[in-house]
């Protein structure tokens, strides 16, 4: 019966560690959902207004996931309307577009040219850059985004320091490796010092079944699973925001400088949402929750806890967001994820956000 009850929740369990290999990307399920924003635009129309509708020019925007609603700030920015309303005043309207298999489904919808903007990631818009695609990273979405060590329940560890010697889960070439090098290069822990198994649609059952002793995920799976009663979260990046990782708004380059109201209507709906998190943090997390499948409230609350602010949530391409993706794009050429390099600072153009500012002033 126990042997029963374990597979049955490491078959649960797969769906929510898809959602923490994009980092802070949601796992809402079902493409035919739609967003309250886009209920709204859709229901109660004149033909005035349809026909106003018409003249606006789609940007067709990536987003993490099934369905067509983007990840956290942004998610907020589309669920609150803020995204529409702000594209609409610059003549655009926006199609959201998931994709199930995230960044590498994303990187390919850019070579393709069947999107004009995504929020993803840094690790793959890094090695979509790197590999040839002309993007360009416009603004921030989450300078933040956590990550964690989590146990079995009755583990010895309890930080990065007592992982050597034990069975640890770590998805190569995933943004969760990055962390994982730094974690063992801080405590003084050669790779060799332990066991790595390089895993991830498995990672439940292999944690589940107690043949892991750790597992290297993003904070939130992590707070979820500890939920669940399957471990617990013992170290996390709140300690070192230097080792977390980064959500971008991206796009096109060349629709980018032919669209330059579109990217600072986007930065202006984003502004809109940090100030909305700040005096509303409650609301906040529920939004978040309400567009992640199976992650509650209390859970963003735990993961974000330390910043009530919201800064992390700041459109604004700052000195350390750019420091970081040079540190990223250094792990990638290291790990040979990319085989040319990239120019950070071409791969950034700050201007589109400096000119918001500049106008609302």
């Amino acid at each position: 019966m126990l042997k029963y009850l374990k597979r049955i929740i490491a078959i649960s369990m797969l769906g929510i560690l898809a959602i923490g290999i994009v980092g802070c990307g949601n796992g809402k399920t079902g493409s035919k959902n739609e967003s309250k924003a886009s209920k709204v635009q859709s229901t109660g129309v004149s033909k005035k207004d349809s026909e106003d509708k018409k003249e606006l020019k789609t940007v067709r925007i990536g987003a993490i996931g099934q369905s067509n609603v983007l990840s956290e700030s942004a998610g907020i920015a589309q669920e609150k309307g803020y995204l529409e309303e702000e594209l609409n005043k610059e003549g655009y309207t926006a199609e959201i577009i998931g994709f199930a298999q995230a960044g590498p489904a994303i990187n390919e919808a850019f070579s393709a040219k069947e999107i004009d903007m995504a929020v993803y990631g840094d690790l793959p818009a890094t090695i979509c850059k790197a590999s040839g695609v002309d993007t360009t990273i416009f603004a921030t979405e989450n300078s933040e985004c956590q990550m964690c060590i989590f146990v079995q329940n009755n583990s010895d560890i309890e930080s990065a320091a007592d992982l050597k010697g034990h069975k640890v889960i770590v998805a190569r070439g995933t943004i969760y490796h990055q962390y994982f090098k730094s974690l063992i290069a801080d405590a003084g822990i050669a790779e060799s010092d332990l066991e790595q198994i390089n895993t991830f649609s498995d990672a439940s059952s292999v944690m589940a079944s107690k043949e892991a002793d750790a597992l290297i995920t993003s904070t939130s799976t992590g707070y979820y699973l500890e939920k669940q009663g399957i471990g617990k979260v013992v170290e996390t990046t709140q300690d070192h925001l230097e080792w977390t990782s980064q959500f971008f708004a991206v796009s096109n380059t060349q629709f980018l400088q032919e669209n330059p109201n579109a990217a600072k209507a986007f930065i202006r709906a984003l502004l809109r949402t940090q100030a909305f998190a700040k005096d509303n943090s409650k609301e906040a997390f529920e939004t978040i929750a309400s567009i992640t499948n199976g992650y509650t409230t209390d859970i963003y609350e735990k993961v974000y806890a330390y910043d009530t602010s919201f800064q992390y949530f700041s459109p604004e391409i700052t000195e350390e967001n750019r420091n970081k993706l040079k540190v990223l794009e250094q792990f990638l050429e290291e790990e040979t994820l990319i085989t040319s390099p990239v120019d950070i600072d071409s791969f950034i153009n700050t201007s589109y956000y400096e000119e918001v500012i500049k106008e609302q002033k």
